[in-house]
């Protein structure tokens, strides 16, 4: 009979007053290939003693005993929480008992010792039941928490969400109920969710809710008028899944209100995200995105371009006469002048404080001067009147043209603002036009700066790191945060992404440093945590050469002895495509990662034909997926399909898995439902300075 745990250990109790038959039964174990850890035990004094020392498996009673009877046992055993599911064996030592008595006073069975073999078996069978029947509890209870976890994530939601069972309410979130004008969930219990439908829409949607039904619960969205408890209607498009609540299939509906044109709705939200909220031009991201768009297009010989990078002449005297807060009343009025230059189809942008960025599709290099013209003239043109003083200045302009041949994007940044740096030496109110020759290197001019920028930034401490919570879908409420690191520059207020600048530092080899700092401020992070008394896990990233550094782990394996730093509380994370073209190097890190107690962390898995291949070399605690899988993942059956099968693999192999970039709640339920161990995104939370997510929520 084979056992379901890894040692077959009993925790057993004999109660009997003869010293043999404990040894027969111990030796008898032994030989059927357990281990028992046996005491003998003669009156009710003895019993709880030996209970408070360690929950007993399984009690032998021998029938008969003069200072406890086998109902005081089995009450007793009820009585302590503890005890609650351990197994009673009465054995009788001359004759066969009276099995059908014994089980009525609590026994699970009953047998004679002079035969033996009979009671072993009887020990295996119930210590195999005992251990099953903890499992079990142990998979409902993790159960329990998943689903309450589940719950307290949706609560949080911003989406409104609503399971319905035949048409009835039996969930609702804050913001379902906040739709409706509603204060408590009790409202809505056992409402038909009919009644939330306006009466002129109620044939249509009992219609399509039949044929959703129909369609075994398949992702479908219905577009139609919806009503309040006071009569107040409004537009909505409902979306209906398949989902499950206490085990209990149900349809998951999102609800996301509509004004009349939805569609412009949501075309201004995200022109709203876009824009720069003084000027109201577009701001620097927005930008930037408009940036690399225009590059990919002019590869392709789609048109050339060309991005201008405007300065204000002068503005620290400006600032200077009318005071920091009222010079931004000029730049508003310079955005204006601009924007009104602009020609029709080009994009403007503020890009710093005092400086702005045009990008204009379609000009060559005989016409582009003119047009800069044309911007400095709106410039020069324009009188502000500020506190009494009249403001009238001009602009420097750097340009650099785009064509097929053009860089990555932080080339042509670095292009015009070598252009723009030149015009403002020969004055004011100058153009400069940054012409490349074909093949020029102008990467090296990029690198350069960066170099001296990231420089000043490790020796200054210009670095900063921002946490994104790991947030569990099965019930594990330990704090979890990924590390991202940013850099503070002079020129604005505003913090430089990794995207931006760590390419460059990877290739002047200055990535090594960085990664060394930002490690070195996490195990800082670690230890002011650690003595709040808070256990917490880093998720820390590594470029390529630190993966080669050889000085790494010494420095690493010092930290680690040196604070103390419990094991699987360091993650370090590697790209897949990285950890391919370094496969050497990223087995022989993980190895040595594993050896003083720190995990690893393939990211960006799954992009590859067979990624399961890498982990037959690599030895990862987690995969990280692929961002573009959470594209759509609603609407889009392969990358779910993709999802599942991952998960599904990376189970059998034992590895916890990622999903990052998780959008919303309809995402989260299919992620759950799929088994996926953790997620992360904007939906939860945005990489913020301070760690102060809520962690504990999730258990309630």
């Amino acid at each position: 009979m084979d056992i379901l745990v890894d040692e077959k250990v009993i925790n057993l109790i004999v109660i009997d007053d003869s010293f043999d038959s404990e040894e027969q039964i111990v030796s008898k174990l032994r030989t059927a290939g357990f281990s028992a850890r046996s005491s003998r035990i003669e009156d009710a004094e003895d019993l709880l003693e030996s209970i408070e020392s360690q929950t007993p498996d399984l009690i032998i009673y021998f029938e008969e005993m003069e200072l406890l009877s086998l109902k005081d046992t089995v009450k007793c055993l009820k009585e302590n929480e503890n005890t609650e599911d351990s197994r009673v064996v009465m054995v009788s030592k001359t004759q066969q008992p009276d099995v059908v008595n014994a089980i009525r006073i609590g026994a699970v069975d009953a047998t004679c010792f002079e035969n033996i073999d009979h009671l072993i078996l009887i020990i295996e069978r119930e210590y195999l039941s005992l251990c099953n029947a903890r499992k079990i509890s142990e998979v409902r209870k993790a159960y329990g928490e998943s689903e309450k976890r589940c719950s307290s994530l949706l609560d949080s939601s911003r989406d409104a969400i609503a399971y319905i069972h035949e048409g009835m309410h039996i969930y609702s979130n804050q913001s379902y109920l906040e739709m409706f004008g509603l204060h408590e969930s009790n409202d809505l219990e056992s409402m038909p969710i009919l009644d939330m439908v306006a009466s002129a829409d109620r044939d249509t949607f009992k219609t399509f809710l039949r044929e959703h039904t129909k369609n075994e619960g398949s992702a479908e969205r219905l577009n139609t008028n919806l009503r309040k408890p006071n009569g107040e209607e409004f537009s909505g498009e409902m979306e209906f899944s398949a989902a499950r609540i206490d085990g209990e299939p149900c349809i998951q509906i999102i609800i996301r209100k509509e004004n009349l044109n939805s569609d412009e709705l949501e075309r201004q939200l995200k022109l709203l995200s876009q824009k720069d909220q003084l000027t109201g031009l577009f701001n620097r991201q927005y930008c930037i995105e408009k940036l690399e768009t225009t590059i990919a297009d002019a590869a392709q010989s789609t048109y050339t371009a060309a991005l201008m990078e405007i300065h204000i002449d002068n503005f620290d005297e400006i600032k200077d006469t009318v005071g920091v807060v009222h010079s931004d009343q000029y730049i508003i009025e310079a955005a204006k002048a601009l924007s009104n230059a602009v020609h029709e189809g080009d994009v403007i942008a503020r890009y710093t404080h005092d400086n702005f960025i045009v990008i204009a599709i379609d000009p060559d290099a005989e016409n582009i001067e003119d047009y800069a013209i044309e911007l400095q003239k709106s410039v020069s043109h324009l009188e502000t009147n500020i506190k009494g003083s009249v403001i009238n200045t001009t602009c420097c302009i750097g340009i650099s043209l785009i064509d097929s041949d053009s860089p990555e994007y932080h080339e042509v940044l670095s292009r015009s603002e070598k252009a723009a740096a030149s015009a403002k030496e020969k004055g004011v109110n100058q153009v400069v036009i940054h012409v490349p020759v074909k093949g020029e290197l102008t990467r090296h001019e990029v690198d350069a700066k960066f170099k001296e920028q990231l420089t000043t930034a490790l020796k200054d401490d210009k670095f900063v790191l921002h946490y994104q919570p790991i947030i569990s879908l099965h019930g594990d409420t330990e704090e979890r945060y990924e590390v991202f690191v940013r850099l503070e520059t002079e020129e604005n207020d505003q913090l430089v992404m990794p995207q931006d600048f760590l390419p460059a530092a990877e290739r002047i080899g200055m990535s090594i440093a960085i990664d060394r700092w930002v490690l070195f401020r996490t195990i800082k992070e670690f230890t002011k945590k650690q003595k709040e008394g808070i256990s917490t896990r880093f998720f820390i990233k590594l470029s390529g050469p630190s993966i080669k550094d050889d000085t790494l782990m010494d420095w690493l394996s010092y930290q680690v002895k040196e604070q103390n730093i419990p094991a699987n509380t360091l993650n370090f994370e590697i790209k897949e495509t990285v950890a391919i073209t370094n496969l050497k190097s990223a087995k022989s890190l993980s190895k040595k990662l594993k050896a003083i107690g720190c995990g690893f962390v393939l990211d960006d898995f799954g992009a590859g034909a067979n990624p399961f291949q890498l982990l037959e070399h690599i030895d990862v605690d987690y995969i990280r997926m692929e961002r573009s899988f959470m594209d759509d993942l609603i609407d889009n059956p392969k990358n779910q399909d993709t999802i599942k099968k991952i998960t599904a693999r990376a189970t059998e192999l034992g590895k916890f898995t990622i999903a990052q970039h998780v959008p919303d709640a309809s995402s989260l339920s299919i992620l759950w439902g799929m088994g996926v161990n953790f997620i992360q995104g904007y939906f939860l939370q945005e990489p913020l300075p301070e760690m102060e997510y809520d962690f504990t929520e999730m258990s309630d």
